[in-house]
């Protein structure tokens, strides 16, 4: 049974508003039906393959190898210097095009790298590849989507979490990403589909290009660059006539430490990564450094007496698997996908040895709807340091925090008054995908398994009020401070709405070619109110480029460690959530969305194009560019892809439009320019190509 794109739109109404829609392509293993899962064979799917908890060691990804400037081939100075090219007619496998380009702001700001030189001080590859991988002790092979670093592995070695960078604050690097998942690949193939990608770098900083915008993909069989400058956003100074993206200081209050890379292709992004397109970024600035000088945090590369580093990152992801050992994932429920068995870094409930220290793990939800709330079994409290992207001011100690997908928590556990077995919880239950059903003792589910042993440390304790960033003006060499209300020019009001199956943006679906709010580049700053009027089903709601500070939740302070800065934040059934946001250095495009991903992939996405004010050089730079109207296409140059219609559909390759799609969505909110279609070629080559 083989699927199209948009086979599985028609459930619970959507064919009324969508017509036909939805990722598909994925082939029988993946597309089960609803009666299927219904049936109870993947009732605690873990289960039919006989494995026991904690009998199995946590992974830990490895460090990204890092290649001198200059290595890849072509350099990506050369990709800057002829810009984008066609994708090719045909996937190949070796990736020499680089069909995409790269950012346009490669090169142009010297003064990003803090080392003062060159375009980038580091290179790295990604290849996204299909593979095998092993979830239980002696359970079956599950084929799985990876990240592979080339320099460390070959075809098959690609893992879930992929690599994690870790990367130093204003070194700009390019990472070029391969995709390999081809439908004539060699080696495992569960699909025999075409599968394009398109990376986002979860709370960075840096261009639209290089951003993971739904469709500015990475095409079977194709490469892409990207741009990664590791800054901080840009204050803008229109008084000196000069371009806000290469003048002005940087706000250290948005200086990144925990980010995360995974998939972000429109419609896909679901099932996408259910199979493991994921990743750890993080970021070392010069406080952090001087943080683990000081023995407050672990250092870069500090191991245990284990050999185990004392500061990794910890991806929750549920999982629920077919009779025969594969993924399963229902494409016709739209709730949010939930899975029976629960899996850190890839494994169902590891183990892992600690001595009597600290240490710091960085908290992912990188599930797909399912909401943690993380406590120790012995209920010691932990102390935040991070939330999302970001250090806060001053640790906070909590006996337990929450987690919505896309999530991160970045937490200083003490062991030395821990008893020798700790467990991290799960006390969220859930009924279905829809959103967290409440805190549940007696539904708890133990995640991972801390073996403690050793004497205690006599290092420094990272406890309530112990200083992190420090408040700017009251901390010396403080970092931290709020957006000022009186900084506010602009409020705009988003409202998410589930409407007959899909789910939509102030009653609109996902266009990538629409922008939904345009704000100023580099000025003021706006107050964004995210509604949600769905009832029962939560939206977790992320921002690309820019974070935010949240002020209320349904008009009162939100938990404490969320009161600073988040890229992403729940939103229950009936809550409206206030926020303060700026947007600086990059204009767009950007989307925010709904991060419960099946609600992602149903269209509940917005795109904001910070634009710069009339008269400064950036202005000048653009004007004349088409806008952001629902079919102008979007400027080559930023997007990567090729003008015209060269994007539309081939063969399933791709989501756009197949034949009719514009006359079937017309006045729905999703709409393409019009293209003289060749019915037997599913219209991708446009009116002008040739085969």
């Amino acid at each position: 049974m083989s699927f199209t794109r948009r086979s599985f739109m028609t459930a619970a109404g959507a064919a009324a508003l969508l017509g036909a829609r939805r990722a598909g392509a994925m082939g029988s293993r993946a597309g089960m039906s609803r009666a299927a899962a219904a049936s109870g064979t993947q009732t605690k799917s873990g289960l039919m393959f006989g494995y026991t908890p904690f009998t199995q060691d946590l992974f830990i990804p490895e460090i990204a190898t890092s290649l001198a400037p200059g290595t890849l081939s072509p350099t990506p100075a050369a990709i800057a210097a002829r810009g984008p090219i066609a994708p090719s007619h045909s996937p190949g496998t070796h990736f020499d095009d680089v069909a995409h380009g790269i950012a346009p702001e490669f090169g142009l700001c010297d003064d990003w790298n803090k080392y003062g030189y060159g375009t980038h001080v580091q290179e790295f590859e990604l290849i996204n590849e299909e593979t095998t991988h092993r979830f239980f002790p002696g359970g079956p092979d599950v084929p799985i989507f990876s990240y592979r670093d080339p320099s460390a592995g070959g075809p098959g070695t690609g893992t879930t979490p992929g690599p994690t960078f870790v990367l130093d604050y204003r070194a700009p690097v390019v990472l070029r990403n391969s995709n390999a998942l081809t439908r004539d690949r060699s080696g495992t193939n569960s699909t025999h589909h075409d599968h394009e990608t398109s990376i986002h770098l979860h709370g960075t900083h840096g261009p639209a290009h290089s951003d993971g915008y739904p469709s500015f993909y990475t095409l079977a069989g194709e490469s892409r660059d990207y741009f990664y400058p590791n800054i901080a956003p840009r204050e803008a100074d229109y008084d000196t006539g000069l371009a806000p993206a290469t003048y002005g200081e940087f706000d250290e209050a948005w200086i990144p430490t925990t980010l995360w890379y995974h998939d972000h292709a429109m419609d896909v992004t679901g099932f996408n990564v259910s199979r493991g397109l994921a990743g750890f970024y993080l970021v070392w600035s010069e406080k952090e450094h001087q943080l683990a000088d000081m023995g407050v945090i672990p250092g870069v590369g500090d191991l245990d007496a284990f050999g185990n580093p004392l500061d990794f990152g910890l991806a929750l992801q549920d999982q629920r698997f077919n009779a025969d050992g594969t993924i399963h994932y229902d494409f016709l429920d739209h709730n949010g996908r939930l899975g029976d068995v629960f899996t850190v870094n890839g494994v169902a409930q590891p183990r892992h040895k600690v001595q009597r220290r600290k240490y710091r793990l960085r908290f992912l939800n990188a599930s797909n709807a399912r909401v943690y709330e993380i406590r120790l079994s012995n209920r010691q409290k932990m102390t935040i340091v991070g939330t999302d992207s970001w250090l806060l001011p001053h640790g906070i100690e909590v006996e337990s925090f929450q987690l919505v997908s896309g999530q991160r928590h970045d937490v200083i556990i003490d062991f030395r008054d821990a008893p020798d077995e700790v467990y991290i919880e799960n006390l969220m239950y859930h009924e279905d995908g829809r959103g967290g059903s409440g805190i549940r003792e007696d539904k708890r589910t133990q995640l991972l398994k801390f073996e403690v042993s050793g004497s205690n440390s006599s290092e420094p304790r990272c406890e309530e009020g112990t200083v992190i960033r420090g408040f700017h003006g009251i901390d010396p060499g403080g970092q931290f401070s709020f957006h000022d209300e009186d900084e506010v020019l602009e409020t705009r009001s988003f409202v998410f709405k589930r409407n007959n199956g899909a789910f939509t943006v102030n009653g609109r679906l996902f266009n990538p070619r629409r922008a939904d709010a345009v704000p100023p580049l580099g000025v003021g700053a706006e107050r964004w109110i995210f509604e949600n009027h769905s009832g029962g089903w939560w939206h977790p709601i992320h921002t690309h480029l820019e974070g935010f500070q949240i002020k209320k939740v349904n008009g009162k302070p939100p938990r404490r460690e969320r009161q600073f800065n988040s890229d992403t934040v729940e939103l229950q059934g009936h809550e409206t959530v206030e926020t303060i946001m700026k947007f600086r250095t990059f204009s767009g495009p950007f989307v925010f969305h709904c991060h419960n991903i099946e609600h992602e992939d149903m269209r509940m996405m917005g795109t904001h194009d910070p634009t710069p004010v009339p008269g400064s050089s950036d202005a000048d730079a653009i004007d004349g560019s088409p806008p952001m109207d629902g079919e102008t296409r979007i400027d080559p140059a930023v997007s990567g892809v090729v003008p015209d219609c060269h994007e539309l559909e081939e063969e399933e390759r791709l989501y756009y439009d197949v034949a009719g799609d514009s006359e079937r969505l017309e006045g729905r909110g999703v709409g393409f320019p019009e293209c003289e279609f060749d019915v037997k070629r599913r219209g991708n080559r446009g009116r002008s190509s040739t085969k």
